[in-house]
C-alpha cells in the first residue's frame, strides 16, 4: 500500500491545481488530488519509505506511535517504560 505522509516541497503550480480541484473525501479539497493532476503535467517525485507508519489522525494510531517512540527516546525512554509497567500492573 502507498500513502502520502509528512512534508511536501511543491512548485507554485500547485496553487492553480488546487483552485481547479473539486472537493473529494469528506467534502474537502484534497492536496493529493491536486498533486495527481499536477503529475499529469510535470514531474512529481516521491520517496519510498520503509518501516512502520501510524495514522496519527486516529486516536489509536496516535497512541501507538506515541508509545513506540516514547519507549525509544534516549533521554526519557527508560522512565517512560517504568511508568507504563506501573500503570499496567494497577
Amino acid at each position: 500500500d502507498l500513502m502520502a505522509v509528512g512534508r511536501y516541497v511543491l512548485s507554485a503550480d500547485i496553487w492553480a491545481e488546487l483552485e481547479k480541484t473539486a472537493p473529494g473525501a469528506w467534502g474537502r479539497i484534497q492536496l493529493t488530488d491536486a498533486i495527481a493532476e499536477l503529475a499529469k503535467k510535470q514531474s512529481v517525485d516521491a520517496m519510498l519509505m520503509t518501516g512502520d507508519s501510524y495514522d496519527c489522525g486516529k486516536k489509536m494510531g496516535y497512541m501507538q506511535a506515541f508509545v513506540k517512540y516514547g519507549l525509544r527516546n534516549l533521554k526519557e525512554g527508560a522512565k517512560f517504560r517504568k511508568s507504563i509497567k506501573k500503570l499496567l500492573s494497577e
